[in-house]
């Protein structure tokens, strides 16, 4: 493992604007986080995780054209598995899109019922590497 000594830069993706500005706002009140962009669908998000190389990519599943799980896959076709760590977060915790997301290689599947401060801290944990 190895210390980063700065703020991890992070990406948002989610279609829902209230959601999304909600978890936005949790990253800019964590010292430990740099928000580096924010997109509403996976399409997006993925020009955006190319084009920016975030530490952390905080995906919703659901969202219009590629999900994440299909934006996961591709960034993991796409880049290093450790330059983009993909935090995958979903209103369903259902057992097999869970699963699903392991397949893809994502770093960690939260659900949405988690608070913002949960979800902000083990996207810290995550893009630090910590297990």
């Amino acid at each position: 493992m190895h210390v980063i000594d700065r703020p991890l830069t992070v990406l948002i993706a989610d279609d829902s604007d209230a959601y999304r500005s909600g978890i936005v706002r949790a990253v800019r009140a964590h010292a430990d986080l740099e928000l580096v962009g924010e997109v509403d669908g996976g399409a997006a998000a993925l020009a955006a995780i190319t084009q920016l190389a975030p530490d952390i990519a905080l995906l919703d599943v659901r969202m219009p054209g590629l999900d994440g799980l299909e934006v996961c896959e591709r960034v993991r076709a796409l880049l290093p598995p450790a330059a983009t760590r993909v935090v995958l977060i979903s209103a369903s915790m259902d057992a097999t899109v869970v699963a699903r997301a392991r397949e893809v290689g994502a770093d960690a599947y939260l659900s949405k019922a988690a608070s913002r401060r949960e979800i902000c801290s083990e996207a810290i944990r995550v893009g630090r590497g910590i297990d």
